[in-house]
């Protein structure tokens, strides 16, 4: 028989991985430039503060976001450090991230390489988990000139990613 605190327990343990994997699906989203799966992270009435960059609702922002990496040649998007608080059907997050991203400038290829930190609001609304509001806090960033090393052309940036088939659509 499942005691009271080992229920309490493994629902704690259950909303943070669920929330640990909505926080990869959006990296998942935004390099195969995927806004379908990006909102799905995002509850639709969210706001988004990416600073300068875009401030609104976290629906737009990952049309925005996808449409600028739409002129990139590459990117990728990765997640560290991940600490969640949990409080009933309401949670926060900060998950340190990430993002490299290559782009032509004139005959030279650069790339803009940024760390920071996804700083979340969550709630559990009908059953699913949701992000209510997104803060990025900046903490370093580079631009450069780099020569690749691969020949071969970048992975798709779309569905027909191999990992698609494998993997399917997460929403």
């Amino acid at each position: 028989m499942t005691e009271p605190g080992e229920i309490t327990l493994l629902r704690q343990l259950a909303d943070r991985q669920t929330i640990t994997d909505l926080i990869y699906r959006y990296c998942r989203a935004v390099d195969r430039i995927d806004p379908e799966l990006g909102k799905s992270v995002f509850h639709p009435d969210s706001t988004a503060d990416y600073g300068t960059f875009f401030k609104g609702n976290g629906h737009d922002m990952i049309d925005a976001v996808c449409e600028s990496h739409r002129h990139c040649i590459v990117h990728s998007h990765q997640v560290t450090n991940i600490t969640i608080t949990l409080d009933g059907d309401r949670a926060g997050s900060e998950a340190y991230h990430i993002a490299a991203i290559r782009m032509m400038a004139g005959d030279s290829i650069r790339q803009v390489t940024v760390w920071g930190r996804y700083i979340d609001a969550w709630s559990r609304r009908d059953g699913r988990w949701g992000c209510d509001r997104r803060l990025v806090a900046y903490d370093l960033d580079e631009v450069r000139d780099v020569t690749p090393m691969m020949t071969e052309p970048p992975p798709a940036r779309d569905r027909t990613c191999p990992s698609y088939a494998l993997l399917g659509v997460t929403q």
